[in-house]
């Protein structure tokens, strides 16, 4: 058993180099050894204690019943890789937390599905779209009692970053709506069957100086602690 589990993280190939980072740092901070995971590489025979699929671009709409955007750029390998790993981690009890487009990768991979836009399903989506709205812009999320996201964050309300302009809509087999924003966009599903199958979809690695959002990693990283000493 090792003292700190590897931590396989979904990323693109060449893109989203900051959002890496700065998750690969919370894993350190947590106690775990971050190893990245891009379409490029093995990705199938990497050996992992537990699973991080990170934010990024669209899912290809087709995965879940809907036309592509012409024009739109998907990264095909990038889906294929995920949607492996969420599977595999779902069915063999991989510790997991998904972020944005990760936490959709996990819905759409248990049957789930998406809203391409928010515009035109929920009220009071005018989120900024601009760095310093992301960076600075927060909303309130309400948490499901009894669920692993509740425990975790200790809290029934809180605030969240919005970089995202998709959400999930109807959620994949097995997979329950554990945190919702006021207007009712989803903000956290799980598997309440699993000791960790969680995902979210703000982006908690933009957080960590908030220790109820070190925690999520913390407890991820536990969790992988916590398989590794379990019979086989």
């Amino acid at each position: 058993m090792s003292d700190s589990p590897i931590v396989g993280i979904t990323k693109p190939e060449d893109d989203d180099n900051l959002a890496y980072a700065a998750i690969a740092l919370a894993v350190r901070m947590a106690g775990g050894t971050p190893e990245r995971l891009t379409s490029g590489m093995s990705w199938r025979e990497a050996a992992v204690d537990a699973l991080i699929i990170g934010g990024g671009s669209d899912i290809f709409p087709p995965h879940y019943d809907q036309e592509a955007i012409e024009g739109a750029h998907y990264d095909h390998g990038r889906d294929e890789m995920e949607m492996f790993w969420a599977r595999t981690a779902r069915d063999s009890n991989l510790p997991t937390l998904a972020i944005c487009r990760g936490a959709q990768v996990m819905n759409v991979a248990s049957g789930g599905t998406l809203h391409q836009a928010l515009e035109g399903v929920y009220d009071d989506v005018d989120y900024p779209s601009t760095l310093p709205g992301h960076i600075l812009y927060r909303k309130t999320i309400d948490t499901e009692d009894g669920s692993l996201i509740r425990d975790i964050l200790g809290r029934a309300t809180t605030r969240v970053n919005s970089i995202h302009k998709q959400a999930i809509a109807k959620p994949g087999k097995n997979l329950v709506v554990t945190a919702r924003e006021r207007n009712g966009v989803v903000q956290a599903i799980e598997d309440p069957r699993k000791a960790f199958y969680l995902g979210v979809q703000f982006h908690p690695e933009f957080l960590t100086y908030r220790g109820q959002f070190r925690r999520i990693f913390e407890r991820l990283v536990a969790a992988a602690r916590e398989a590794q000493i379990q019979p086989a």
